[in-house]
């Protein structure tokens, strides 16, 4: 056999055996794409199943909802309380108040952001409608 000729017949079976691996092998676009929690604030995990991320943002406290598989979520809660407590300063309370897909605090968080936070979230009425978390923030 001539040398050009075994070259091309090397250069065919190559072809067509990278083809068959490429086509055996899974394709990342048709699978789901897999979420993750910010890595920025405290994300904490739910009794209920999901999560929270808490986030100081400038003088406000942002509270962000996550499903069990970690996708972005609308809150299932009507409101919120949280308590900031600093070593050396006094206590500090702020609602929270749904605005757009968070609960968010008016501007109360004064830094250094390094505290207790004791956050109740609600809702609706009655026994059972009260979720709590306490969490050392960052």
């Amino acid at each position: 056999m001539k040398p050009l000729s075994s070259f091309l017949l090397a250069l065919a079976l190559l072809c067509v055996v990278s083809e068959s691996t490429a086509q055996s092998s899974p394709t990342t676009s048709s699978s789901e794409p897999k979420f993750e929690l910010p890595e920025t604030g405290k994300n904490v995990a739910r009794e209920k199943g999901g999560w929270l991320n808490a986030e100081a943002s400038g003088t406000r406290l942002v509270i962000n909802f996550f499903d069990a598989e970690k996708k972005p979520m609308p809150p299932d809660v009507v409101r919120g309380f949280v308590r900031f407590r600093s070593p050396g300063k006094n206590n500090e309370d702020a609602p929270l108040f749904l605005e757009r897909e968070t609960l968010t605090t008016p501007a109360t968080v004064r830094p250094p952001h390094n505290f207790l936070v004791i956050l109740s979230l609600f809702t609706g009425e009655g026994e059972d409608s009260t979720e709590s978390h306490t969490f050392k923030y960052p």
